[in-house]
């Protein structure tokens, strides 16, 4: 079943969502558990999809594959905002880099470190997507590019 609340699925006999937190009675769904099977098997046929959509330019590869997932859009819109925070990262530290030229040894410590958390956001993402779950990365995952 579908949360109205926030569209993630819930158990049969859930009394709360597990995502929103918000009580669920027969009227708080959207679908019935027969839809609902046709979309948990849509999003198991697609997890690696889901999963690729972490790795940079690939992140667009849910949309074209399964244009109408949820869960689709979701991980193309988490791998997006994943590849924008590391572009606009490494642009501001090498403005950073240029300035600051006589302190390089602290710079490539810096660099070293942000390139660290975006492999570790990458692989949180793809853990999260082959699991089938719909968390957002930490830190940068609130953000919604794709709607």
């Amino acid at each position: 079943m579908i949360c109205k609340q926030c569209g993630n699925q819930v158990a049969v006999n859930a009394k709360y969502c597990g995502s929103c937190g918000s009580e669920v009675s027969s009227e708080g769904l959207e679908r019935s558990s027969v839809d609902d099977a046709g979309i948990v098997k849509e999003d198991q046929d697609n997890k690696i999809i889901f999963v690729l959509s972490y790795l940079g330019i690939l992140c667009f590869l849910p949309l074209l594959v399964c244009p109408n997932s949820k869960t689709g859009r979701f991980h193309a819109n988490q791998g997006l905002v994943l590849l924008l925070a590391g572009i606009g990262g490494e642009i501001v530290l090498s403005i950073l880099s240029a300035i600051l030229w006589r302190l390089w040894w602290l710079m490539s410590l810096i660099n070293t470190a942000f390139g660290i958390a975006l492999v570790v956001f990458m692989i949180i993402g793809m853990v999260n997507a082959s699991k089938g779950e719909k968390k957002p990365l930490p830190i940068i995952g609130n953000m919604k590019i794709l709607k």
